[in-house]
């Protein structure tokens, strides 16, 4: 499973929202995206197009809500196109994967 950085554009409500994609790539040209995540929304001037104003999306209401619509807007079919011509951002995560031992917290 891998992590890319996404965004949309949505034109209609003057805003841009960042997304945290989750997704497989199957024979490099296969994919299925398994989770969106909606991180931020910045709000752009109707007239000069600016960004205003940049609000981070922290509540699961508030995400459900902006990934319904990143649904309904049919951005997640040109995000698999994206994905699979290479033009999204991988995100790596800096933390090497770790084996963990079990260490007991309480005995009988």
């Amino acid at each position: 499973m891998k992590t890319c950085q996404a965004t949309w554009e949505d034109e209609e409500n003057n805003r841009h929202v960042e997304l945290v994609v989750n997704y497989r790539l199957d024979n490099a040209t296969r994919v299925e995206i398994n989770h969106v995540t909606p991180t931020r929304v910045t709000f752009l001037c109707p007239s000069s197009g600016n960004p205003v104003r940049t609000i981070g999306v922290r509540t699961g209401g508030g995400r459900r809500l902006l990934a319904r619509q990143v649904e309904a807007a049919g951005r997640l079919h040109s995000l698999k196109d994206d994905i699979a011509e290479g033009r999204v951002v991988e995100v790596h995560h800096p933390m090497p994967h770790v084996a963990a031992t079990m260490q007991p917290v309480m005995q009988a």
